[in-house]
């Protein structure tokens, strides 16, 4: 996550730059990374996919740079769960980012810090306010693709053997 008031102001800015999304300093999203069937407790680790695997929390910035990982959670837990699960939540709970804001899909709830779109916006403001998000979010959905086309093991579904530590390492 950026650090202090320069770090922070400069990712902010590139984020409206994008499309005029004020106070954002990442986007956040949820993957999975297939892995091999774990001999224990195996039915967690399958995701709605019908897959063996990790949901892997990435938040980035709007240069593709993976800012947090959150790997300790079984593939059938679901991305706001593990949102507020993960450090970077308390984090934003005790204020340490101020008044900045991450970036989610509808998968997340809204919160004061966790901007997500309107379900069904009722004017042109809110569709606007869709529009700006999506835009920006197509960061967070190319970076995770990145990260997967570099690191083939967390692509290819059953060959993971391994579980969060590693995947964490793999983002460098």
């Amino acid at each position: 996550m950026p650090r202090g008031m320069e770090e922070t102001t400069a990712t902010k800015r590139k984020f409206f730059r994008i499309a005029n999304f004020p106070h954002a300093i990442g986007i956040i999203d949820g993957t999975h990374v297939p892995i091999a069937a774990p001999s224990q407790d195996e039915e967690v680790y399958v995701n709605r996919k019908k897959f063996n695997s990790l949901t892997v929390q990435v938040v980035c910035d709007a240069d593709y740079v993976v800012l947090n990982f959150c790997t300790r959670f079984p593939g059938s837990t679901h991305d706001y769960y593990v949102w507020h699960n993960s450090n970077l939540y308390r984090q934003f709970q005790q204020g340490e980012f101020g008044n900045s804001v991450l970036l989610g899909d509808s998968g997340y709830p809204l919160e004061p810090n966790l901007m997500v779109p309107v379900g069904q916006p009722a004017n042109a403001a809110e569709g606007r306010y869709n529009t700006s998000l999506k835009k920006t979010r197509v960061v967070v959905e190319q970076t995770i693709g990145i990260w997967k086309a570099r690191f083939k093991c967390v692509h290819q579904k059953g060959t993971l053997n391994i579980f969060g530590v590693l995947i964490s390492y793999l983002a460098v």
